[in-house]
């Protein structure tokens, strides 16, 4: 048996499609009315290894700032916060989503602009935009759709 379909690290490097969800109803979300242009986010898995690398880069940033005694998430902002970051190094791209009239980049302003719409608010069935892509990111079967090929 071929076990290189199994190879997720290697897999979750390319992009997947994220289609989103309102993130109050849990429906799909289009840019059109006939529901035709679905709103996509591109998104690398989290066994990336170019992902991997950019977190600790962060993580390594983060230390080097932080102050000698150890800090606690102190709200749910915060905790948000740290979704952010560790989101932000997920997403490639973006398909059918704008701001306002201008289609979304993956410079930083607009990641961070994406990723802050919502807060997480840990209601059921309500799933922000950061807690959507980390999701995604984070489950295998969103880049590693062969492995259950027979």
């Amino acid at each position: 048996m071929d076990f290189t379909k199994f190879d997720s690290r290697s897999a979750a490097d390319t992009p997947a499609r994220l289609h989103l969800k309102d993130p109050a109803n849990g429906e799909p979300l289009f840019a059109d009315a006939g529901r035709t242009k679905p709103c996509i986010v591109l998104v690398r898995g989290t066994e990336s290894r170019s992902v991997q690398a950019a977190l600790r880069a962060l993580q390594r940033a983060k230390l080097k700032d932080k102050p000698k005694k150890d800090e606690e998430v102190r709200s749910l902002e915060d905790l948000h916060g740290q979704m952010v970051d560790s989101a932000v190094p997920l997403v490639t791209g973006f398909e059918n989503i704008a701001r306002g009239e201008v289609a979304l980049t993956t410079s930083e302003d607009d990641l961070r602009w994406f990723l802050n719409l919502q807060m997480i608010n840990g209601q059921e069935g309500e799933k922000s935009f950061v807690e959507q892509v980390l999701a995604f990111a984070s489950t295998r079967e969103s880049y590693l759709g062969n492995a259950n090929a027979r």
